[in-house]
Formats: C-alpha cells, structure tokens, sequence
C-alpha cells in the first residue's frame, strides 16, 4: 500500500521506498541530524549539508543526495521537502507529500530556542514524532530564562575562583551552548572529547566563540565544557563544580547518576508540552510516536481524542493509513 508506514528496525513508507533514520544499513534512507544514533553508514542518504559535514569521515553513507530545507525533491511518486528540527545544526524534519495525502516525520525536534526563536510545524495527515521527554513531569522552564540562571551559576564560581563545569553531549550541545552563554562574555575550554565535534561544527559554517583545549592543567578565567560520563580531565582542574545541562535534569534518579552538583533543564529536544504543541500545530489525523516514552504519550494523545499509536511498540508492525 502507499499509504502505510512500517516499523522494521526503523520508520520506513514502503510503498515509496523511503526510510527514515532506519537501525540499520538501508539502500537509501533519510537521515534527520548527524548523531551517531541516527546517521548509519547507507549505500545511499538523504541529508541536509550541514549533516553531512557533521559526520565524521568513517560514518559517512557511501552515497548521498544533500538537500537544503524548502527544496523540493521527487522521490516515490511523491515530493519530499526538508524543513528545520531546531534540535542541532543541520537538523530537518521530512515532509513527504503523494497525491493529496502528506507525512510529516520530525526526527529529533525542538520547538523554542532560545532568543526567542521558534521552530516551524508543516502541517500533514500523518505524523511521526520523536517522544524523548514523552510523559507529562518532564517540563521545562523559558530556555531564556535557564540560560540567564546558567550564566548567573557560572559567573558566581568564577568570582569565587572555582572553575564551572558545564555537562553537555559532545556534539551539538556543547557547540549550542557555547554560542549561547557568549553573550555574557564568557570564555570556554573544552574536554578532550568535545575538541573535535567543535572543529567539524566550525567546519560545516557554524562560527564558535573563543575556546581552548583542557590540558590537564587547572583553568580559573574559563567555563569549561566536557561531557557527563567519564570526568578524569575534569577532576584534575582543582576546585570545580559541575551542572549537568539536559532535559533530564527533571527525573532525580538521572541526574544523580552523573554526580553533577547543579542542574539546568535546558534541552535540545522538546518537552511533553511542546510535543503536544508539534501535534497541534501539525493538523495530523493520525499521529505515530518512536523513541523515548512513546506509549505513554500515545496514551495522552488518546485521551484527548488523537488516534495516536507507539509505532515502535512491536518491530514486525504494518500499520496501514
């Protein structure tokens, strides 16, 4: 049928031969954003430039076909077009269009960033969302307003000669807020680990402001960015504190888990409000979710009368439109 969408290790529209961040090595798939969980090593991809140059060498599909966002593109029968996730540099929603009935897939999304910057929802029947922070207590404050609290946490330990130690994930995260917390004149060091996703996100046109690499020595004049598992570099740093920057800083037991001594729920994915935002704005009769809490959102999208289903819930599931 070319109205279905089937789980199989992965989203696929198997009537149109389009696979969307499959598991597993397809002859061409979408890939949303350049996260190791998503970007696999296809005989043929479907990405945006900044994607591609996002990832490293030796991950990179053996094909590609870059698409910028607004650009049509015929594939299937049907026209896609990539639309921006608001989730990292480079990443897209795809929006699949066949006679009259439309998909929209969202990948890794985020609604509202800070500076007041928000992300657009095409609209479609078909909805397949991302539901990472799929359950009602994960909600998050104004990123604007976080961010003013980092910079406030950040500056006090450094009037107190203590070096902050902002944990983020290596790509994206750290590049993000980085460029965030420039504003309040802030230099940066980076863990080892972060080094090179800052230099591939300066190669793919992002601009980073003024960073050094941790050397194993202390820093007094710098915030320092490293990510939450595995800190031997950090604790060589003397007096330092650590804030885990995720949206998990909302679920106790997680944050605990990294030993982090402040957190700040800062997020590069949206929270259960903004998800139901993406439902709304997007206008979709039937809504799909994968990753995360998707049964439990599914179930909350039900008891406000959205024919809504975890797509992922059984691998071998066909679900016909």
């Amino acid at each position: 049928m070319t109205r279905e969408v089937v789980w199989d290790h992965g989203v696929a529209l198997p009537g149109h031969r389009l696979w969307l961040d499959p598991l597993t090595v397809r002859s061409f798939a979408f890939i949303s954003h350049a996260h190791t969980d998503h970007a696999r090593r296809h005989k043929e991809a479907l990405l945006t430039p900044q994607t591609l140059a996002l990832i490293p060498e030796e991950r990179r599909p053996r094909g590609w076909r870059m698409l910028g966002f607004g650009e049509p593109m015929r594939r299937g029968g049907g026209t896609v077009m990539l639309h921006p996730a608001g989730h990292m540099l480079g990443s897209a929603m795809l929006h699949f269009e066949h006679d009259g009935w439309s998909v929209l897939y969202t990948g890794d999304v985020k609604l509202r960033q800070p500076g007041r910057i928000e992300t657009l929802v095409p609209r479609a029947n078909v909805l397949i969302v991302e539901t990472t922070y799929g359950r009602p207590h994960f909600r998050f404050g104004d990123p604007d307003e976080t961010l003013e609290l980092i910079a406030r946490w950040c500056r006090r330990a450094l009037d107190s000669r203590v070096t902050p130690v902002l944990l983020c994930h290596a790509l994206g995260k750290t590049e993000e807020v980085m460029l965030q917390l420039a504003q309040y004149g802030f230099a940066f060091a980076l863990e080892k680990r972060c080094v090179p996703c800052a230099r591939q996100y300066a190669a793919a046109g992002r601009s980073l402001p003024d960073w050094i690499e941790l050397d194993g020595k202390p820093v007094m004049d710098r915030v320092v960015i490293a990510p939450p598992v595995g800190k031997d570099d950090v604790r060589r740093l003397g007096r330092y504190r650590t804030a885990l920057i995720s949206g998990w800083a909302k679920d106790p037991e997680f944050a605990q888990l990294f030993g982090a001594d402040a957190t700040f729920d800062l997020s590069d994915h949206c929270d259960f409000d903004e998800l139901m935002e993406v439902v709304a704005r997007s206008g979709a009769t039937q809504v799909y979710t994968v990753h995360g809490f998707t049964e439990d959102f599914a179930r909350s999208l039900r008891r406000k009368g959205v024919r809504a289903w975890a797509l992922e819930a059984n691998e071998q599931l066909a679900l016909a439109l």
